[in-house]
């Protein structure tokens, strides 16, 4: 981790421009209507983080060489963000740049009542309120789109639904049971979230139209994003997985179902700091339940893990590996069907408080005993 308090020097004198050019952020951000022209001096500047000296590179990996003009010290925000672990971003629309978190901004509140007005409203900074009903986003015109944070990308039986660096959007059903949202293709996911920030899902259900067993899809898909809520939903099958992950953090899963899926729960892979509390997993045909790969600090606490079955007999019913920080505390597995349950591979799993009842693969449990 990088010191702050030893990086005050280096700050002294290192001016953050704003003139980053494509190199930096991939956009260029230089303000008009101003233009100067400057003469500049490469002279070798060699940057040290905590004593280690350090290359800045640009995204592309290319070398970004610091230069000096009239005594100021210039490097693209881009290179210092990366030397110092924070990401950065620039919004065109004001004109800013961010280094690590970008400042709350209040989410304008849009209330809708069928799947054009959902989709119309999908956006950064949004609260949308679903009304009851059900929102079938097959139904949406498709193809080519202006935005590009939302968009269609083709599957082999249709088209999946998008969702691209959105940040602070919150779906929330209205009422006293979960709004529902499904698709017809089942090789899509119901929703896909690509580098997304600060996404909230409350009170939806979600998943595919088919019958069970026809699927090939999932329901909520994340990669590579960051402080995921979801509570109140349930996920259910026809999906191949209720929950994928990959290279994601900070995501919780409260007082919610994952139900009848076909190929298991979950699948989680090179993420971290995942929390699933009040939850069940409940009557999934799979093959490893909830498979964790290479992934750290994942929690299921007060969880219920029941009626599941696997297609093959000896299937375990949790894949792990890879993996640390993994547990199971005060949850209940019971009822699980043709699963195995293979110790190697769960030996440093924490399963404190949690009981095992009427599964296949009860008595194999000893947990060192």
């Amino acid at each position: 981790m990088i010191n702050k308090d030893k990086l005050k020097g280096f700050f002294s004198g290192l001016i953050f421009t704003a003139v980053l050019g494509v190199s930096a952020l991939g956009v260029t951000v230089l303000a008009a209507p101003i233009e100067n022209k400057i003469s500049v001096v490469y002279d070798n500047i060699k940057i040290y983080a905590d004593g280690v000296l350090t290359q800045p590179k640009d995204a592309n990996g290319k070398t970004i060489e610091p230069f000096i003009s009239n005594g100021v010290t210039y490097l693209p925000v881009a290179a210092i963000s990366k030397i110092l672990g924070k990401d950065v971003s620039w919004d065109g629309s004001t004109k800013s740049i961010y280094l690590g978190k970008k400042p709350d901004v209040k989410a304008e509140e849009v209330a809708v009542s069928n799947a054009e007005e959902l989709f119309a409203a999908l956006g950064s900074n949004k609260h949308i309120k679903l009304k009851p009903g059900i929102y079938n986003i097959s139904d949406l015109k498709q193809g080519y789109s202006e935005s590009k944070n939302i968009y269609w990308t083709e599957v082999f039986d249709g088209n999946e639904l998008i969702l691209d660096e959105i940040y602070n959007l919150t779906l929330e059903g209205i009422g006293d049971k979960p709004v529902e949202i499904v698709v017809e293709p089942r090789y899509a996911d119901v929703l896909t979230f690509i580098n997304c920030r600060k996404i909230s899902v409350k009170n939806i259900k979600a998943g595919h139209t088919i019958e069970k067993g026809e699927c090939v899809g999932g329901v909520l898909n994340f990669d590579s994003s960051k402080d995921i809520d979801i509570s109140n939903s349930i996920f259910y099958g026809c999906g191949t997985y209720g929950i994928i992950a990959a290279n994601t953090e900070n995501l919780k899963f409260i007082n919610s179902i994952i139900e009848e899926c076909t190929n298991g729960a979950m699948t989680i892979s090179d993420c971290k700091d995942f929390t699933f509390t009040n939850s069940i997993f409940r009557k999934c045909e799979s093959s490893n339940l909830i498979n964790i790969y290479s992934s750290s600090n994942i929690v299921y606490d007060k969880c219920e893990i029941s009626e599941n079955e696997a297609l093959s007999k000896d299937t375990v019913i949790l894949g792990v590996n890879l993996s640390s920080g993994i547990k199971f505390t005060n949850c209940k597995f019971k009822d699980n069907k043709l699963f195995s349950f293979d110790q190697n591979t769960t030996s440093d799993i924490d399963f404190t408080g949690t009981t095992f009842d009427g599964n296949s693969f009860d008595d194999l449990l000893n947990f060192g005993k």
